[in-house]
């Protein structure tokens, strides 16, 4: 045996843990020195590889070995030319993020650690001191198994024995192993194995905790999960144009307008000359400001802001395909703001208080046909979404019109994966910057607001939060 050959030293202390392949992952015999390995759609192929590493490699899938063990059957096939090609060859599949390292004795399999980017590196350093959870840690549902990660970390623990789940609620305090071990009826080897895969992941916080104010601090739970989920660099889910619902659900086309409104009103089109009259870009970058008290509003002038700014200007058709090589086609749009992809999710609503030439009331704006339909006239709701909108912009007074910018998840869901949700704000942010633009071209006061109440909104449109919902505000008006 090789126990002396420095073959990953920090889990030679961990012979519980048996490496093998992470959930759904197969391997494939290509030629006589290749293997493919594929994931849900992903592949990764390693090619001029050694027999001893073939070997080797291919016994991940019987997940009964340990790093050490498997690097000693190819070290005693091929000596060190072997074990050096296999630990090359294993740390790539690792990084490419295809290997689990799996807690089990005695017949009893507890939990799997999967490094999502990079190696794992297991840290037993910090085992005797005091910890608890972190607060960026969490658990959730995935398939039939508890799924553990953390926001902070760039691992994930499938859970399988319900004496790990058991552990893991006793840490919401601080507690030692030997504590632990007293409370869970589990070894003291698997023990400690459990917690070095907590401390190696970034699932736990020691004592002492630093009274200094530090980054982590000021971190909530939902904003880093939010923000390390949703690019690339600290784990490998799927991201991006995916398309993963081809064959399974109908993509959905652009929402041309709700029927049964109680009226509608049909937008006169800006004359092209008068709009050639407008001032610079450069005029409107630096007078552009906030404006949180008004004097009504007309609609004309609402009428040139939402051609300018939020009329569609075309649809296509655009073929897709996945990675699995299913195909389809989505409904592609145009208009004066750019949209990530083409896909125009944003759907808009506009609540009247006080506008020359329209009654006080919800309506939608119908951006193919430049046309106001009014939903609901003024009403408990509407008089909400006033309030927010007052509340939310500090003001001492209604604003005599409120934007909703209101998000189409359906359709913005079955094409993005794991970063929908993102690229909506982002698509938010760039219509805020294009109606304050048009609005001090046009001499309007205008307002960002960065909150609103989803559910006076959802009882407006009749409309789940799953469905559609507000995602940005703007309020606007003649200038006091």
């Amino acid at each position: 045996m090789i126990m002396e050959h420095n073959i990953a030293k920090k889990s030679t202390e961990l012979n519980l843990l048996k490496l093998s392949l992470k959930q759904n992952t197969r391997i494939e015999v290509k030629g006589q020195d290749g293997l493919l390995f594929g994931n849900q759609g992903n592949f990764f192929m390693i090619e001029n590889l050694r027999p001893s590493v073939i070997t080797a490699l291919k016994l991940l899938e019987n997940n009964q070995y340990t790093k050490t063990e498997l690097g000693s059957i190819a070290f005693e096939k091929e000596g060190y030319n072997g074990l050096n090609h296999f630990n090359l060859h294993l740390d790539r599949l690792e990084k490419a993020g295809y290997l689990a390292y799996t807690l089990a004795e005695d017949n009893t399999v507890f939990c799997s650690y999967e490094q999502m980017t990079g190696s794992a590196v297991f840290c037993m350093d910090k085992n005797s001191q005091r910890f608890r959870l972190s607060k960026f840690a969490f658990i959730r549902r995935e398939g039939e198994h508890f799924l553990l990660e953390s926001a902070l970390g760039q691992a994930r623990i499938f859970i399988y024995d319900q004496r790990i789940l058991g552990l893991t609620s006793l840490l919401s305090a601080f507690t030692t192993t030997e504590a632990l071990s007293r409370e869970e009826h589990i070894s003291g080897s698997a023990l400690e194995a459990f917690i070095t895969m907590l401390h190696t992941g970034d699932f736990l916080e020691f004592e002492p905790v630093v009274s200094t104010p530090s980054p982590e601090e000021l971190w909530s739970f939902h904003d880093l999960l939010f923000h390390t989920r949703t690019r690339y660099g600290r784990h490998n889910y799927n991201l991006g144009a995916t398309y993963r619902f081809i064959n399974r659900i109908l993509p959905k086309k652009a929402s041309r307008g709700e029927a049964g409104a109680l009226a509608e009103i049909y937008l006169s089109v800006p004359d092209p000359e008068e709009m050639q009259l407008s001032q610079s870009l450069d005029y409107c970058m630096g007078q552009r400001h906030s404006t949180r008290t008004f004097n009504g509003l007309d609609l004309r002038l609402l009428s040139i802001l939402l051609y300018r700014c939020l009329h569609i200007k075309g649809s296509r058709p655009y073929p897709v395909t996945n990675a699995a090589g299913d195909t389809g086609e989505i409904e592609t749009l145009s208009a004066p703001y750019p949209s990530g992809g083409s896909m125009y999710e944003l759907v808009f609503y506009i609540t009247i208080d006080e506008c020359e030439g329209l009654e006080p009331g919800f309506y939608q704006y119908n951006a193919f046909e430049h046309k106001l339909c009014l939903l609901h006239r003024k009403n408990r709701d509407t008089d909400t979404m006033m309030w927010y909108a007052r509340a939310c912009t500090g003001s001492e007074q209604l604003p005599p019109a409120v934007i909703t910018f209101a998000a189409d998840f359906e359709r913005m869901f079955w094409k993005y994966e794991n970063m929908a949700y993102a690229a909506i704000l982002k698509n938010v942010g760039v219509v805020f910057q294009t109606l304050y633009l048009v609005a001090t071209d046009l001499g309007l006061g205008a307002c960002a607001i960065g909150n609103g109440n989803i559910e006076t909104l959802g009882r407006l449109t009749k409309k789940t939060v799953l469905q559609e919902s507000s995602v940005g505000e703007f309020i606007l008006g003649n200038h006091q």
